[in-house]
């Protein structure tokens, strides 16, 4: 058992450095992925964000000399805080698949060292027997 042991270290510490190294690269393509997201949505919210400040503007410039001005000041209201309620309670439910995906590369390998290793301890019980 202790040369079977002496044999798997050295393997172990190649193993742990591949691992930091694939770790590596997933945490590289990890940020970049969140990063191109971040950045798309942010230009998105962006010219959302100003499309809408202008359509309420023209809203308000059309009933201003008119008796509806504050019921459109108020609908408006209305209507931004239930498209924020319609916004935030999805967002905050739901939990996406898609970060399972991170680090996939370091799943990957462990599951093929772990099935050497039982194969190579296997062999050594077989051995041993």
């Amino acid at each position: 058992m202790r040369s079977m042991l002496a044999r798997l270290v050295p393997a172990l510490l190649r193993h742990l450095e591949g691992y930091a190294e694939i770790a590596g690269e997933d945490a590289r393509d990890a940020a970049a992925i969140v990063a191109r997201r971040l950045l798309t949505l942010l230009l998105g919210v962006a010219a959302a964000f100003i499309a809408l400040l202008m359509f309420c503007a023209w809203l308000l410039a059309l009933t201003w000399d008119g008796p509806w001005r504050l019921w459109t000041a108020a609908g408006l209201a209305l209507a931004f805080a239930a498209a924020a309620a319609g916004l935030a309670i999805p967002t905050l439910r739901r939990h996406s698949k898609t970060d399972a995906r991170f680090f996939s590369r370091v799943r990957h390998e462990w599951d093929r060292d772990r099935e050497l290793i039982d194969r190579a301890l296997d062999r050594s019980d077989h051995a041993a027997k």
